[in-house]
């Protein structure tokens, strides 16, 4: 009989760490400004899209959206985010 040792099998141990979670947060923090920043209908295509990863079908029927109208959404979506990032990678080297 193998003895289950908690310490080791403890996935929440590692993430408690301070630094990685700061770390991690501060490489976060322009994507997650720059989604918050989206209108919500964009935002709301984004996050099932590329968070959840549901289809882009699964997505149309959850917000009973025509297929086609989910798509142009997500490529709005992303030029807009392209371009909210690349104007906060431009204004750090400022």
């Amino acid at each position: 009989m193998a003895v289950f040792d908690e310490r080791i099998h403890d996935s929440a141990a590692e993430a408690a760490d301070p630094e990685v979670t700061l770390v991690q947060a501060a490489g976060n923090a322009p994507v997650r400004d720059c989604l918050e920043a989206l209108p919500p209908e964009y935002r709301e295509v984004m996050v099932m899209r590329e968070l959840e990863d549901l289809s882009y079908k699964e997505i149309a029927e959850a917000i009973s959206t025509p297929l086609g109208t989910v798509m142009s959404r997500l490529s709005r979506a992303r030029k807009r985010m392209e371009a909210c990032l690349r104007l906060r990678r431009a204004g750090s080297k400022a």
